[in-house]
């Protein structure tokens, strides 16, 4: 019997019960590697080396990529700001352009489309884009080739309902340099700009022309408290606190203290009789000095602007107080007068409108070409040569021609020519004469140093008695007035006084008991520029061919709503002011 041999047993056998699992041997040289435990890290190292690249690429493609996009978009910005400002919309394009073409980026501006561009009279809305495509640098590993830096911009630019006062100097200092002429150029482009700019109505512009004083035009001067002294202009004469606010402390005003404003006194320091037209005037009732309010016309503008001329000394106190006054509020209590009595527009109801309101821009641009100077009054603490009984006298006649002569004792006993003139000298005789032409006055003006009177006419001195005999010895005598002194004023300077009379007392009053320093009204004027800017009025300057960081310079700077709303300006160049000044009352924005 053949012994049983015991089954044979292959390595690694299980139990019986156990899971089988089947080994196969790999070839001999992978088999070898992979018993090698020193290179299992390589597959992890290339792994990781290329997701490292791939990262890395990203990060810097990206970057460059945001440093791109956000140089277009700078440049889209400025490019669509500045278009905004354009006429129309071939000249915003044009800037656009432009500006792109300027930063070597004409190439990245992409095509306007139908609706980037919209235009009307008060507003702009102006779209553009601008794209570049760039060659990734390690982000093709990733099989990205290319990435695009793009932006889109939109700016728009609208002019809100605007009130303007153009406080312009016009003082004899602008005569010099071709100024005014200048000024004039520069101040109707300004209208034109800023009119054309909006829906009609919506811009209101004032021009207040100052030298020693600002005359308000009679529409507005009628329906101010006034307490009037005369009939030759139409200035007013305001105290120290009407600078504290921008309000005109008088008449309708709603913050007026219930007393009329004084009237100034017409005269001029220098000047003969009944020609004061001097550049020492206390007052100008010249129409080309008056203010012309509330007006949306070119023309009218234009026509006030070319208008103008220079006189005077310089008070630019007074023309603050006014252009301020011309933007409060309170003053459509004169403007609803001036309504009702036909001198402006139903339109300008609601003119100047409230402080803060929507839409509505309020500014004052301020030109001066000096440093303002010294005013002159007559003392009113102590009045000698105000109010009543002057020394200057008015005698009214009337022409006439003789008709004949008759007896008062037989009326049908008459003579006439030559041999009835002569009976008028006799006590028995009665001359009948016939009125030819107007009434007439002749003065006199009384010397209180001899008691004689002057009579300006005929260039004689008359004694007191024949002065008290004019009623019966001058033909056609109907009567005599002594003047107040604002009447008397209005005819003749101190100057003139002194020299007929002597008498040099009116004119050291005039000259030296009450006056106005430039150095106060600086301080007025800087009070009323505060007192408007704290109500939110933008207020710009312009010193124009003024020393520089002079005195006038200073001011205008201080005055202005911060520094970079003052200009300077020479020469021709003052249309830039203005033109600078037109731009910024635009208001850019940028919407996307």
């Amino acid at each position: 019997m053949n012994s049983a041999q015991p089954p044979c047993k292959r390595p690694g056998a299980l139990a019986k019960g156990a899971s089988a699992i089947r080994y196969e041997r790999f070839p001999a040289p992978i088999q070898a590697f992979s018993d090698d435990e020193n290179g299992g890290i390589l597959p992890l190292t290339l792994f990781m080396t290329v997701l490292f690249l791939t990262v890395a690429g990203l990060g810097i493609d990206t970057m460059r990529h945001e440093m791109e996009r956000t140089r277009i978009q700078a440049a889209l910005d400025r490019a669509v700001l500045a278009g905004a400002a354009g006429r129309n919309a071939v000249e915003a394009r044009a800037i656009v352009e432009d500006y792109f073409d300027k930063a070597g980026m004409a190439s990245y501006l992409d095509n306007q489309a139908d609706d980037d561009i919209a235009t009307t009279l008060n507003s702009a809305k102006v779209t553009a884009r601008a794209s570049k495509t760039m060659d990734t640098y390690l982000m093709k590993l990733s099989g990205v080739e290319t990435m695009t830096a793009a932006g889109t911009s939109t700016a728009e630019v609208r002019i809100p309902k605007l009130e303007g006062i153009l406080v312009l100097d016009v003082s004899g200092s602008m005569s010099w340099n071709n100024k005014l002429v200048n000024l004039k150029v520069a101040a109707k482009d300004f209208v034109s700009t800023v009119i054309n700019s909006s829906e009609p109505g919506n811009t209101v512009l004032s021009i207040v022309p100052f030298s020693f004083s600002v005359s308000p035009p009679e529409s507005i001067y009628k329906t101010l408290a006034v307490n009037e002294t005369h009939n030759y202009s139409t200035c007013l004469e305001f105290k120290d606190n009407d600078y504290h606010n921008p309000t005109l402390t008088s008449g309708a005003s709603a913050h007026s203290n219930g007393i009329p404003v004084d009237q100034m006194i017409y005269t001029s320091v220098y000047g003969s009789f009944d020609n004061l037209n001097d550049s020492w005037r206390a007052c100008y009732n010249d129409e080309y000095m008056r203010i012309l309010p509330y007006s949306t016309s070119i023309t009218a503008l234009h026509a006030k602007i070319d208008a103008l001329q220079p006189d005077g000394n310089t008070s630019g106190n007074e023309g603050m107080n006014w252009g301020a006054a011309l933007l409060d509020p309170t003053f459509r209590d004169v403007t609803e007068k001036m309504i009702l009595n036909g001198d402006l527009d139903v339109s300008m109801s609601t003119i100047p409108a409230e402080y803060g309101t929507p839409e509505t821009l309020k500014t004052i641009i301020f030109m001066g070409d000096g440093a303002n100077t010294t005013s002159y009054f007559f003392n009113k603490s102590s009045p000698k040569y105000r109010g009543k009984f002057s020394d200057l006298y008015e005698v009214v006649f009337q022409d006439r021609v003789f008709k004949y002569a008759y007896n008062i004792y037989n009326v049908n006993k008459k003579k006439y020519g030559s041999d009835g003139l002569a009976k008028c000298s006799k006590s028995k005789w009665e001359c009948v004469w016939d009125v030819n032409g107007p009434e007439k006055s002749v003065y006199y003006l009384h010397n209180p140093l001899s008691g004689q009177y002057w009579s300006i006419s005929e260039e004689k001195w008359l004694s007191s008695s024949q002065f008290s005999n004019l009623p019966s010895t001058m033909p056609g005598f109907i009567s005599e007035t002594q003047l107040d002194w604002e009447i008397a004023w209005g005819f003749m300077s101190p100057y003139y006084y002194g020299q007929v009379t002597g008498d040099w007392r009116p004119w050291n009053d005039y000259v030296g008991s009450e006056y106005v320093s430039g150095a106060k009204k600086n301080t007025l004027m800087q009070s009323v520029c505060s007192a408007t800017k704290t109500e939110g009025v933008v207020v710009y300057t312009i010193g124009f061919e003024v020393p520089v960081n002079g005195t006038a310079e200073n001011e205008l700077r201080k005055c202005a709503s911060s520094p970079a709303h003052y200009y300077r300006a020479e020469g021709t160049n003052i249309k830039n002011a203005f033109s600078a000044i037109a731009g910024n009352v635009k208001q850019l924005r940028l919407t996307q």
